[in-house]
């Protein structure tokens, strides 16, 4: 594909003007005027999009001036509301240039570039949260107006794992708490400063099982989400299931799955058009095979109490800590109340698309049948999971992404086309 059609691509996707050179190392590197490496790009399309990027060469002003963002603002409210928060912080946002006003969603559109501290959502709560900690930080991680992760390691202490969120991680800090009295291996969450959008935990392990591949870990973490997923949407008084979504619990109630699924395949279609018609067999085969019954959030019915269980939400491979024999897993800012699918699923799907992972699919599913899991229609989920990450190619700035995606639909449909065992929690 020339660079043109790519450029066309990306236009049509975003309904937006500059995307081709968010996604771009060479021609984000040309705005800045350094070397840099697009990491992540998010996009609300028409509105307004944002990347995050690093210096392809460290610079000396230090680790926060070595990561930051690219932003494409199309309201000039916006635009003044950001400078004066980084301004807070005495920071500055460059403007690059304006938008043509004939190209697509372009009125008011204009370029802009920050560090990590004017990042217009969550740049004050890295700033306040710096005020706690003491000693040596390296960031890890950054997802722009979302998340930035970091290691801190403190003068006289242990190092410790440290999120700043852009919305509170009281549902963080919640889940890792119930996976500590469950006696589910994780790692304990304590909010930074008494603020609800910072939280740190140990560092611990020596690398993760996506870098460390091990058969009899994926099979003791098929054990522990069996575990897991004993745990159901507790009694709520005999009321109707429906009226669950008024309690507290509810609020851990995940969001429909084919809600979500939908959503994503209007996205996809967008991105690769000539799959168009894949991409809508491959969606309504898993509404048919998911089924509306099995619904949850606020678009689709609650199915009954006994179909929900407390999942992790984003299970894969690299959400397991390893050192010597034990292992942790973490990341449990997506648990709450789902389909047993959804984990299964995920796990699968990210030893398929990830060829590094092939063999942790069966020790996985074998340890959690041995342990009592649940049976459910492992194709079926396995293709919705695939699904609702085949933006991230083009998500991650993969230069590739075409190709990838591509891939992630040919796998879906395989993983549909296989026989699974269909027996559904509670039938």
């Amino acid at each position: 594909m020339t660079a043109s059609a790519v450029d066309t691509v990306d236009t049509r996707f975003a309904q937006l003007p500059f995307i081709d050179q968010l996604r771009s190392g060479e021609e984000l590197s040309r705005q800045l005027g350094f070397a840099v490496r697009p990491l992540r790009i998010r996009v609300k399309p028409g509105r307004g999009a944002i990347v995050a990027w690093r210096r392809e060469v460290a610079g000396h002003l230090g680790e926060f001036a070595d990561w930051g963002f690219t932003a494409v603002m199309t309201s000039p409210d916006k635009l003044a509301n950001a400078r004066r928060r980084a301004a807070r912080h005495g920071q500055e946002l460059v403007v690059h240039e304006a938008a043509d006003p004939r190209s697509a969603g372009a009125t008011g559109a204009v370029l802009v570039s920050g560090d990590v501290l004017a990042d217009p959502r969550i740049g004050k709560h890295v700033a306040r949260t710096l005020d706690h900690l003491r000693g040596d930080l390296r960031i890890i991680g950054y997802n722009p107006a979302r998340r930035l992760l970091l290691k801190h390691t403190p003068a006289d202490g242990a190092p410790e794992f440290v999120r700043i969120a852009a919305d509170s991680q009281i549902h963080l800090a919640e889940a890792a708490d119930r996976w500590q009295r469950a006696q589910l291996p994780s790692l304990p969450v304590e909010f930074v400063g008494g603020r609800e959008t910072a939280t740190r935990s140990p560092w611990w392990g020596t690398g993760d099982l996506g870098d460390r591949p091990d058969p009899n870990v994926a099979e003791e973490v098929g054990v522990i989400i069996a575990e897991l997923h004993r745990s159901g949407v507790p009694d709520n008084g005999g009321e109707p299931a429906e009226s669950v979504g008024a309690s507290a619990e509810a609020d851990r109630a995940l969001g429909s799955p084919l809600d979500q699924l939908e959503t994503i395949s209007r996205s996809l279609v967008r991105l690769l058009p000539e799959r168009e018609a894949d991409i809508v067999g491959l969606l309504s085969e898993l509404s048919r095979r998911l089924g509306s019954r099995r619904g949850f959030g606020p678009n689709r019915r609650l199915g009954p109490k006994r179909e929900l269980r407390e999942i992790h939400g984003d299970l894969s491979p690299d959400q397991v800590l390893l050192a010597n024999s034990e292992c942790r897993i973490i990341d449990l800012d997506r648990s709450g109340y789902g389909a047993i699918g959804m984990d299964l699923g995920r796990w699968i799907a990210a030893c398929r698309v990830d060829s590094r992972l092939h063999e942790l699919e069966r020790p996985f599913i074998d340890g959690y049948r041995s342990a009592g899991g649940e049976e459910t229609d492992l194709g079926a989920w396995t293709a919705w999971a695939m699904l609702v990450a085949g933006l991230e190619p083009w998500r991650n700035c993969s230069e590739s992404w075409r190709d990838e995606t591509m891939r992630i639909i040919d796998l879906a449909g395989t993983a549909l086309e296989e026989n699974a065992p269909t027996t559904e929690v509670g039938s």
